[in-house]
């Protein structure tokens, strides 16, 4: 194909794929983001002398895209090491079984077939004797955490997918010196690509061949565009204020986008003055910590478990339940969450804050949300979102991959990847 003119819009890692797949094949690129940094969802914040704090991304698939990037570009990955553990009563309970009860559940609701369905009534229907109470709950608490996701809407079809292919530990990997190793990375193959920072399209008007972007004090005139904006923006009502208004309207697209979700998280980095839980013998070597019922009911250690940082995690139903809290109200839930997790006074764990990162993903306009997964109905939206649209318009982002790699860092660089292919 001879070169052609083209557009990006979103500066994420599927939108940094995509503009450098198309510069590599000789394209003129113009890639468009409405921030004033590039990486989307993949925020580190750069500390010097110590390690970066994630706002956003951080787990890294043992095989894919990130991992075969960061081979090519000799940034250092690390295995994530220690226990899994969930605080029972006075006492704690090693997780580690969690995968194989969870495919278990998930295979009955497989044999019991029928038509898609939302994974709450799916274990009503075929799981719900009181043997199974147990593994029910912790299957609705992995849902909720890892999917951020709300069992009352999550497909069990795509469930059955995602799990098959990439569960959560099928990612136990780490960038110590921070995304934004990765986000340079994908940045260097833009070459000769203009990049433009702050602008915030608002009309995308189309022909066969023909694409011009607005926006305020400027405009764009190409042959094509990729649209890599999250899920949330893609599905906005066309007078909503941050919305990209299509003319003609993508109606297919809107349909499929109708069919997925974007999943509620609250993430808190919170560094402390000393890493105070390894004095407790069970956690010496913990790597994931559970308190459920807390408002923050999961904890992660850094990648130098040493290190006195902890990661707080609320996914789903319970990220929703913080909503409407600040920065600092986040920090006193967080003390709460930890001290009824870890059986430590209050008072003794806030003396021991130092300070604590995070951005609100739910309630930033360009986001309202952090990933997204799939409703009753969806599985094969992906497809919809996927399909060029009169070899004009590409839509990419990790909402429109597929094999269960959406919510991913994988999914958002494999489909920024797949639609420059199919622009050209």
């Amino acid at each position: 194909m001879p070169p052609r003119e083209l557009l990006v819009i979103g500066g994420g890692l599927a939108g940094l794929a995509a503009a450098g797949r198309l510069r590599e094949r000789g394209h003129a690129v113009t890639l468009v983001e409405a921030t004033h940094r590039l990486g989307g969802r993949a925020w580190s914040i750069e500390r010097p002398g110590k390690s970066p704090i994630e706002l956003g991304a951080e787990w890294v698939a043992d095989e894919g895209a990130v991992r075969d990037l960061c081979r090519a570009h000799r940034l250092q990955l690390v295995a994530a090491h220690g226990g899994w553990l969930r605080r029972i009563g006075s006492g704690w309970q090693d997780m580690d079984g969690l995968p194989d009860l969870n495919a278990d559940l998930i295979a009955r609701i497989r044999r019991a077939g029928g038509a898609d369905r939302a994974l709450a009534a799916a274990l009503a229907d075929c799981c719900g004797e009181s043997a199974l109470t147990e593994a029910r709950s912790l299957l609705v608490a992995y849902v909720e955490g890892f999917h951020a996701a709300d069992p009352s809407r999550l497909s069990v079809r795509w469930l059955d997918e995602v799990e098959a292919n990439q569960p959560a530990d099928a990612a136990t990997l780490r960038l110590p010196g921070g995304t934004g190793g990765l986000i340079a990375a994908l940045a260097a193959s833009l070459g000769g690509a203009t990049v433009r920072l702050g602008v915030e399209v608002r009309t995308v008007r189309w022909r066969r061949g023909s694409i011009v972007a607005e926006w305020e004090g400027g405009s764009w005139k190409g042959e094509g565009a990729i649209v890599t904006v999250p899920l949330a923006i893609l599905k906005a009502d066309p007078d909503d204020a941050t919305a990209i208004r299509f003319d003609p309207p993508l109606a297919e697209a809107r349909e499929a986008a109708s069919r997925l979700e974007m999943g509620a998280v609250v993430k808190l980095g919170v560094s402390f003055r000393e890493p105070f839980w390894r004095s407790i013998p069970s956690l010496r070597d913990v790597l994931f910590l559970h308190g459920f019922g807390q408002p923050f009911p999961t904890w992660w250690t850094p990648p130098d478990p040493a290190e006195p940082r902890l990661t707080a995690w609320a996914g789903g139903p319970a990220a929703a339940r913080l909503a409407s809290a600040g920065r600092d109200e986040l920090v006193d839930m967080a003390v709460r969450s930890l001290a009824g997790t870890v059986g430590i006074p209050e008072a003794e764990i806030a003396a021991q804050v130092e300070d604590a990162w995070f951005h609100d993903w739910n309630r930033d306009p360009l986001t309202r949300g952090a990933y997204s997964y799939v409703a009753v109905g969806g599985a094969h939206a992906h497809e919809a979102l996927a399909r060029p649209v009169e070899d004009t318009l590409y839509l990419a982002g990790e909402a429109t991959a597929g094999r269960g790699l959406n919510a991913t860092m994988e999914g958002a660089i494999e489909s920024g990847r797949r639609a420059a292919d199919a622009a050209g």
